[in-house]
């Protein structure tokens, strides 16, 4: 099972998308002061707004998925059916991040200034290297079922 390299790319995203649970920034931005945003709370400078942000759920399905592909290393079909979910979900946590950034930073109606320096936080970077672990780990498994069907061929 570890032997296999696609097995470390599934273990390197499921770590990468672990990192935003630990309370990393998913955006900040400033309006008229500091804003910025976990996985959990929306802080306005060092007081908690009290809006949760779910988006540690989202984190954690992915986590669940990378180890469900990874310890379903016999069965090559599913792990590539799985795989293609945790790429669809990988990207629509990127564009939550986003779509969240933007919502927040245009939703302050009585603000007197706009938001300024919007600004992505580290979340949003290990999501996108985590897509790129994601696809060499379907590629990898694609690659060995591909070995597998030629080997039995030969029988």
């Amino acid at each position: 099972m570890i032997q296999r390299i696609q097995t470390v790319y599934f273990l390197i995203a499921a770590l990468l998308v672990a990192t935003t649970l630990f309370g990393t920034d998913l955006f900040s931005f400033t309006q008229g002061e500091f804003v910025h945003s976990t996985a959990y709370k929306l802080f306005r400078g060092a007081v908690v707004e009290g809006k949760k942000v779910d988006f540690w759920m989202l984190s954690l399905i992915q986590i669940v998925f990378a180890l469900m592909i990874i310890f379903s290393f016999k069965m090559r079909h599913r792990q590539i059916f799985l795989g293609w979910i945790l790429l669809l979900l990988n990207v629509l946590s990127s564009f939550w991040i986003v779509l969240g950034a933007n919502v927040h930073s245009a939703e302050c109606t009585n603000c007197a200034e706009l938001a300024t320096g919007l600004s992505f936080g580290i979340a949003f970077y290990l999501h996108a290297a985590a897509f790129i672990f994601v696809f060499l780990g379907i590629r990898g498994v694609r690659k060995d079922k591909k070995t597998i069907d030629s080997l039995n061929r030969l029988r």
